[in-house]
């Protein structure tokens, strides 16, 4: 893994199956997007929450794919299905991995 980063998608439990499939649409793109190397999704049953686990060859590769979701619209289309909104959204920039701890 070169530059890891979390994104959590917290759903409202009625619109946890509206939120995969919309994923579903959506992460072919993220996938084929510059700089990703691999996205792996999980859902956190106890909370609703869908988790995707992302690989990119740099931290400013995916900054520049977020800057594009946000001008073509994906969370404002997302913001009724996650619970408290699309400012519920959680980005983890963790980046490299630390080998020496």
């Amino acid at each position: 893994m070169e530059n890891l980063v979390i994104v959590s998608f917290p759903a409202k439990a009625e619109t946890l199956n509206s939120l995969k499939e919309a994923l579903k649409s959506a992460l072919p793109d993220t996938r084929a997007f510059d700089g990703c190397i691999s996205v792996d999704t999980y859902i956190e049953q106890s909370t609703n929450t869908i988790h995707l686990i992302e690989d990119w060859k740099t931290l400013e590769h995916q900054q520049k794919y977020l800057e594009w979701r946000v001008q073509t619209g994906l969370l404002e289309m997302l913001d009724p299905l996650l619970d408290g909104g699309a400012a519920n959204l959680k980005v983890t920039l963790c980046g490299p991995k630390n080998s020496d701890i």
